[in-house]
């Protein structure tokens, strides 16, 4: 088998479908009820290509020690292309939000809240882990003074992948995920004034707080993370494009038919086969074609409706996470690097479907133990801080 062959993704996809339909049920994750039941099961494929890109890349690492794309054009895209689609989907999410409310209202503080309790609660725990690794690997010693740990710290906490304690490549034990999420928060950052421009009225104050943490992230990208910013950037736009395709009854209904999933088929073998990259206008044009048929509906023959591929992509945020942290305790502490980076490539596959079973199991518990509680917390703490902020306008009045 080649390094770098196709035929282990379908077998070990299903095994973690498998595992995943018996898991789901058993730790009780809920599926959830919405109208986009084909964007919660393309999530979690999503997710899963990630982890088969840093499969891979872990490969070639093990043996070149170089951190780099594989000679494969379908591995390549699995990171970045999947990371483009997730884009696509919180740009159609929340973009389709604000469409909503040009007719009513939007709640701010609901809204980054929620957003809040979303990505902060497993991110943390993830950094947590991480710095946990960190020491272990430096004998449990400082080899950085305190104030130094602690600047490393707060720059994880800001979406920054620094060295810690002068373990270098630190930011690989996490398979180099984090940059996205700064993007991410970039564009949650902005729609308040993404609202402005749908003549949603919107508070001052909202838009002072979400222009001040616009400014920080643009920092931070700018800083951190230059390389191709405005392309890394493009895949929303092709979110936004889907939000207002979506309101189109005619257009979700062609969504729908047979003849549009083999055409999204026929749109991302494009994408892979014709394109190194998703970051150039064609690729991303076909990619955002293709996502704007799942986001109008279409299921591609039933794969994304079904309740397996649903579970996996209810646990999507923390295959995404922490599939890195599951690769390297692999590849360094249960394996070492030596007898690792001497198996043949049909072996290492076969340790990269025994991780695809405990990624799974292991995501369903940190979904339930950590991700749900603070989701279903997110509504009570919006609340909370509502009533804060009406106390603390009252009071201001009260003084005038």
């Amino acid at each position: 088998m080649s390094s770098v062959s196709p035929l282990p993704i379908i077998p070990i996809l299903l095994l973690a479908l498998v595992v995943m339909r018996i898991t789901g049920p058993w730790v009780g994750i809920p599926i959830p009820k919405g109208r986009y039941a084909s964007i919660d099961g393309f999530r979690g494929y999503l997710a899963f290509f990630v982890f088969f890109h840093h499969s891979s890349i872990w490969y070639f690492f093990l043996r070149f020690h170089q951190w780099g794309f594989p000679p494969s054009r379908l591995f390549s895209h699995f990171g970045p292309t999947s990371v483009a689609f997730f884009f696509m989907i919180t740009a159609f999410l929340f973009f389709s939000k604000l469409l909503d409310a040009r007719n009513e209202t939007i709640n701010w503080v609901k809204l980054y809240t929620s957003r809040v309790f979303r990505i902060l609660p497993l991110y943390l725990a993830a950094v947590f882990v991480l710095f946990l690794i960190v020491s272990i690997l430096s004998g449990y010693a400082l080899r950085e003074s305190p104030i130094d740990i602690i600047l490393q710290l707060f720059k994880w906490f800001a979406f920054i992948e620094p060295d810690i304690n002068g373990i270098g490549g630190t930011r690989f034990i996490v398979a180099g995920v984090v940059w996205s999420l700064a993007f991410e928060w970039l564009f949650y950052s902005s729609l308040a004034f993404l609202a402005l421009f749908l003549n949603i009225k919107t508070p001052v104050t909202t838009l002072a707080f979400a222009g001040v943490f616009l400014f920080l992230f643009a920092i931070v990208i700018h800083q951190y993370y230059p390389y191709l910013i405005f392309e890394r950037l493009s895949p929303f736009l092709g979110g936004i494009a889907a939000a207002f395709a979506a309101r189109n009854q005619k257009l979700r209904k062609l969504a729908a038919s047979g003849g549009a999933s083999i055409l999204i088929f026929l749109l991302l073998a494009a994408v892979v086969l014709q394109f190194q990259s998703i970051y150039e206008i064609l690729p991303l044009v076909c990619a955002s074609v293709a996502f704007t048929g799942i986001a109008c509906g279409n299921t591609l023959f039933g794969i994304l409706s079904h309740k397996s591929s649903r579970f996996l992509g209810q646990v999507s945020y923390s295959i995404y996470l922490l599939h890195g942290i599951l690769l390297f305790v692999t590849f360094r502490f249960i394996l070492g690097f030596r007898i690792a980076g001497a198996l043949s490539p049909g072996l290492h596959w076969g340790v990269i479907a025994i991780c695809a079973i405990f990624l799974v199991i292991l995501c369903s518990f940190t979904y339930y133990y950590i991700e749900l509680p603070f989701i279903n917390a997110a509504p009570r703490a919006a609340s909370r801080m509502e009533i804060f902020l009406n106390d603390k306008k009252t009071g201001q009045s009260e003084a005038v």
